[in-house]
């Protein structure tokens, strides 16, 4: 299986990357790539040639081409299937909408900020014929154009603009197959329409803030497919009420909303993905993706091309992997024909890679289409500002649509050099919502939160491995080797590695406490079979509950997508004490205050060392890593060629190494740990056999591991102020003593000086003697 495929990528993507001979994801790609598939806002931090275009460029063209293909991932209830007995849930739909649209969270407001073109959505609940009389209205929220009407699930988004649909505009127009004529009054910002519709008298109608404008159309008796809500809307903003709120303007008895109401009379509209619908008017297909790099230039082949050039070629040779029709990009930039691009905005584009003056005067003229935009990216984030760009990138930033859920969300990522520049902070508070951390930069050391830990495996001292309860499954290499107490090859000090590992894993946890934690092992079949011991312990999934000591589960690239959320999720949410996964499925997770990791196996690369123990000690919460190296080499499954899994049927043959034309290798796991100890320049502390934590890491945990360093200096401080309270105690007394008798002395002083004072004023009024 391919790492790519551990990461979400697509199989049509990850075919394309083997053709252009990718065997891994480098640093930047296995970090970045899972995070923005997951749909959240990045800022990551990585040198160029790092393979950081990749990094967001794949995962784009991936979820574009599902966007632009209807093949999207659902994200909310949105489009689910409802009980036919429970109420349909009527907002504006996710799904039926086309892609300059957005959809608030609530289904309540939607918002299209193309200045040219029009964008439509309809509701996800639509009346039936013969079923009554029902009515919705909308509050007009901004200056822009709308039509709102009934519409079919076959007619276009573009209400009233063919035979399937009825809308009333604000500039006081009806429309019916393209036709407008004049019907009511204009409408504008704050203004409320009411949309009412009867299936008795086959009619539609409008009111205008209370005010009844009449019947506006007749229904002809062909029409006889259920009608939805609809509204189409040029830079626009509506809020409508479907009946879940109080009305701001009743309707006429005997109408009804369409929230809350029975499913009798009711149809759930199809589930359409339409985010593949291009918006209306003169543009083709408005772009999902933006990628601004800053003006400079780079070299090439002899020559020099301006980074945002470099980006659409990289964007262009991935996209030649996607099936058709494909994705088309385009450059815009300084010093080319500016009517080509203009063109090929025109045509249609979905992905768009410039600098951002070109941009902003495309956008400002009206010839580039941001009322789409779902992927705003800022690559070289740190050069883009150090250049003067800050005002240019906001003016762009604010063209963009910002409502929307799931795909259908903007998500900003800004790719930089450095994450610590006060520019790029700036930059990302404002356009970043809780964005997630990719910072390489410091990859050579370890965060100072972190302890990290080496306990040494040798089955040769340790015997344990010789019981047979509870027993441990290992992964097949040693099935036909000799092995037990009195054998001396390498191949049994190799499977009884295998069988001690787990064995020690439970003690550890034992010893220290270990309440929850991240386990790495090195395969899908290593994660499958530890998962396995721990269930005969009496661990097992999520359904243990986290009172289990050994509850788990898994995070592997053999585990379908949804096992995959589902496992993270009961970790992130404490159902579960251990996540036991593989270094390429855990890469991109990030839980907050994770306070243990365990290797099981060291990686083999000592970069990804550092990776992994980098888990813990995030937000500078305390963290330990702990490695189980092995004293003795280890055979293991080094398994070559697409879908290989020996390991499923051992045989002879297969089981020899590489050299003797089989599918294993031989690991040393101590070669592997002087690579790291060399790259960190530093030996790494070893836990001892009785497994105590050593004086040095001891004397500086002291609000347990998870718990923040700043947390425990809080404790610290206040131990210390209890300390110096009860040393200041007599004190303080004393002092409050004199304070009271310096008090008492003061007010009789005063009480004193009144009464003299008042003699005083007593002899002054007496007559004077002659």
């Amino acid at each position: 299986m391919s790492a790519f495929s551990e990461l979400g990528m697509s199989p049509e993507l990850i075919m394309g990357i083997e053709e252009l001979g990718w065997t891994l994801p480098t640093d930047i790609q296995a970090e970045a790539i899972p995070l923005i598939l997951g749909g959240g806002d990045v800022m990551a931090a990585a040198e160029t040639g790092s393979g950081k275009t990749g990094a967001f460029a794949l995962p784009i063209l991936q979820v574009v081409q599902e966007m632009r293909t209807g093949v999207v991932r659902p994200t909310s209830a949105a489009g689910a299937k409802q009980s036919i007995d429970a109420p349909l849930t009527a907002r504006w739909s996710a799904d039926d909408r086309d892609a300059a649209l957005a959809v608030s969270s609530d289904g309540a407001v939607v918002q299209a900020r193309d200045e040219a073109g029009w964008a439509g959505v309809r509701a996800s609940v639509g009346a039936r014929p013969d079923s009554g009389k029902w009515y919705y209205e909308v509050t007009v929220q901004d200056e822009g154009l709308c039509r709102v009407g009934w519409a079919s699930a076959a007619a276009t988004l573009d209400v009233g603009t063919d035979k399937a649909s009825w809308g009333f505009g604000g500039t006081g127009r009806k429309s019916h197959a393209g036709a407008f004529d004049a019907y009511g009054a204009a409408y504008r910002l704050h203004d409320v329409v009411g949309v009412a519709l009867d299936w008795k008298e086959r009619s539609i109608s409008y009111f205008l803030n209370g005010k009844d404008l009449g019947a506006a159309f007749a229904l002809h008796k062909s029409v006889s497919d259920a009608l939805y809500p609809a509204a189409t809307l040029k830079n626009a903003e509506l809020k409508a009420n479907f009946g879940a709120e109080p009305w701001k303007f009743p309707p006429p008895t005997g109408y009804r909303g369409l929230a809350g109401t029975a499913a009798e009379g009711l149809q759930a509209a199809p589930s359409k993905a339409a985010v593949n619908i291009a918006p209306a008017g003169v543009y083709g297909r408005a772009p999902l993706a933006l990628i601004l790099e800053p003006t400079r230039q780079v070299a090439r082949g002899g020559g020099a091309a301006d980074l945002a050039e470099q980006t659409h070629e990289n964007v262009e040779l991935f996209s030649r992997f996607l099936p058709a029709p494909g994705l088309r990009g385009t450059v815009l930039v300084g010093g080319t024909n500016p009517k080509a691009a203009e063109r090929l905005l025109a045509e249609g584009v979905d992905i768009v890679s410039g600098t951002p003056g070109r941009v902003l005067d495309l956008a400002e003229s009206g010839k580039l289409n941001l009322g789409s935009i779902r992927f705003f990216v800022l690559d070289e984030a740190d050069r883009l500002l150090d250049t003067g760009n800050q005002d240019t990138i906001r003016k762009i930033f604010r063209r963009l649509p910002k409502a929307g859920e799931g795909v259908c969300r903007l998500q900003a990522l800004l790719f930089s050099a450095t994450l610590h520049s006060e520019e790029v902070r700036r930059l990302a508070s404002e356009i970043c919502q809780q964005p997630m951390l990719v910072d390489l930069k410091g990859r050579e050391a370890i965060p100072e939160s972190v302890d990290h830990l080496v306990l040494e495996v040798d089955p040769r001292a340790d015997r344990s491995w010789l019981q047979t309860v509870a027993g441990v499954r290992t992964d097949g290499v040693h099935a036909f080797d000799a092995v037990g107490p009195s054998e001396t090859a390498r191949e049994n000090w190799s499977e009884a590695v295998k069988r001690l590992k787990p064995r020690l894993l439970r003690r550890l946890v034992e010893a220290l406490g270990v309440d929850q934690a991240l386990v790495f092992c090195r395969t899908n079949l290593d994660c499958d079979n530890l998962e396995r011991y721990f269930r005969s312990l009496g661990g097992g999934g999520g359904a243990a509950g986290p009172a289990s000591p050994f509850s788990c589960a898994v995070l592997a690239g053999a585990r379908s997508m949804d096992q995959r959320r589902a496992a993270l999720a009961a970790f992130k949410a404490g159902e579960v004490r251990f996540l036991i996964a593989t270094d390429v499925a855990a890469r991109g997770i990030d839980v907050q205050g994770l306070p243990f990791v365990v290797n099981m196996t060291l990686p083999e690369r000592a970069e990804d060392y550092v990776h992994r123990v980098g888990r813990v000690g995030r937000a500078e919460a305390l963290g330990l890593a702990v490695s189980l190296v092995a004293a003795v080499p280890e055979k293991v499954w080094y398994a070559t060629g697409k879908g290989a899994r020996p390991w499923d049927k051992p045989t002879p043959a297969n089981v020899r190494t590489h050299e003797e034309g089989g599918q294993t290798a031989w690991m040393d796991e101590g070669e592997l740990l002087r690579a790291v100890e060399a790259r960190l320049r530093a030996p790494i502390a070893r836990l001892p056999e009785d497994m105590s934590l050593p004086a040095q890491v001891q004397a500086r945990l002291q609000g347990g591991y998870g718990a923040t360093a700043a947390s425990a200096a809080d404790e610290d401080a206040q131990r210390e102020l209890q300390k110096r309270l009860v040393e200041v105690q007599p004190a303080v007394a004393t002092l409050a003593a004199l304070e009271k008798e310096a008090q008492a002395s003061f007010f009789a002083l005063k009480r004193k000086w009144d009464e003299m004072e008042s003699v005083q004023s007593q002899m002054s009024s007496l007559p004077l003697a002659e």
